[in-house]
């Protein structure tokens, strides 16, 4: 029985030898990186059915064999694939952090428009930092940017260069009590869109530059009712810089905002007696150097409002370049340093590291 079991065994493997040499070849999965080129037809005899490039067999013609390309995740310096020419000329990093990321091979939509054009259109809007103190709410933290939305170099912006002026800008600032165990105390959502022109045209003086802005703007702070705040305003922002030429690269920036609320108020009908119609901002210092900060509104009253002073020093040169950031030293004293407090008046002081100012 057993010998009839083997006979038939043998017999059923002939027969599917057979008929896989009327098929195409069939070939094992192997990696070209880490193997020699080895390839396995699925029948022939025990002791020939597998070749190598030392031992070919004259009996079996080896097919046109085309290897993929395989992108690499690597991220070393050094290495950079070449495109195939069936793939065209554009080249995808497999990682924003890969080698070729750095010459300009950024993954690609539609094989023309990739990540560098898209973030040709972002900028910092205003300061970035993070900051803690030792008085509640204990961290604060600004995230902000600003978004040109024509591409300058497009048909359009070329023909009428005033539309490269249309900005979108998102800031958002956030208030941690983090002694508390509570996830945000506050936060402040602010997008606006505007018009930025940066040089009026109008004839200045060297070391002088004149620019505005003008825009709608909106901000909450997106909590339930009955702590929901929300305002909506429309404003101008003549912005002034007078400056001294290199080695002091010394600056003077003054830029008042004049706004407007707009829009339903009736969760903080009263702000504008905490916050008024206008701000004020000026910084003063060296562009690689020392730099003060100041932020002030008056309410509508005269007897209410706020200041915020930020002192700012780079620690690029003593982190050896390794990191560009700047020590931030800021006191805030007033109203309003969040939306949800608007009518509430404190002191605080914190110190952090900027990555804008």
């Amino acid at each position: 029985m057993k010998r009839l079991l083997l006979l038939g065994s043998v017999a059923l493997a002939l027969s599917f030898a057979s008929a896989a040499r009327g098929q195409d070849t069939v070939f094992n999965v192997w990696d070209a990186r880490n193997a020699p080129a080895v390839w396995e037809p699925s029948g022939g005899d025990s002791d020939d059915s597998m070749q190598t490039e030392d031992d070919p067999s004259p009996d079996i013609q080896s097919p046109d064999i085309q290897l993929l390309d395989i992108p690499s995740t690597r991220l070393d310096v050094g290495a950079t694939s070449q495109p195939s020419p069936e793939m065209g000329t554009t080249r995808a990093a497999t990682q924003p952090e890969a080698s070729s990321a750095a010459i300009g091979n950024f993954p690609t939509i539609g094989g023309s428009y990739g990540l560098r054009e898209f973030a040709n259109h972002f900028a910092p809007y205003q300061p970035m930092y993070f900051i803690a103190g030792t008085q509640e709410p204990d961290i604060k933290f600004q995230l902000s940017i600003r978004y040109r939305i024509l591409t300058p170099t497009a048909p359009l912006a070329v023909q009428y260069p005033w539309l490269k002026g249309f900005n979108f800008a998102y800031t958002q600032t956030s208030l941690w009590n983090i002694s508390k165990a509570i996830a945000f105390y506050d936060t402040g959502y602010k997008p606006e869109f505007f018009y930025y022109l940066e040089n009026v045209p109008f004839h200045m003086p060297p070391g002088f530059q004149l620019g505005a802005q003008l825009g709608v703007g909106h901000e909450s702070n997106g909590l339930a009712d009955p702590n929901h705040r929300s305002i909506n305003m429309v404003f101008v922002k003549p912005i002034a810089t007078v400056s001294t030429p290199s080695p002091s690269d010394l600056f003077l920036t003054v830029a008042p905002k004049l706004y407007e609320y707009i829009g339903d108020r009736s969760l903080n009908p009263d702000i504008a007696r905490y916050r008024g119609y206008a701000d004020i901002q000026i910084v003063a210092g060296q562009r690689d150097g020392l730099q003060l900060a100041v932020i002030g509104r008056v309410g509508s009253s005269f007897n209410r409002g706020s200041a915020q002073f930020d002192i700012t020093y780079p620690l690029t040169k003593l982190l050896n370049g390794n990191m560009d950031i700047s020590l931030d030293v800021q006191y805030f004293t007033g109203y309003g340093e969040s939306l949800l407090t608007y009518n509430q008046r404190h002191s605080v002081t914190r110190i952090g590291v900027a990555i804008v100012r």
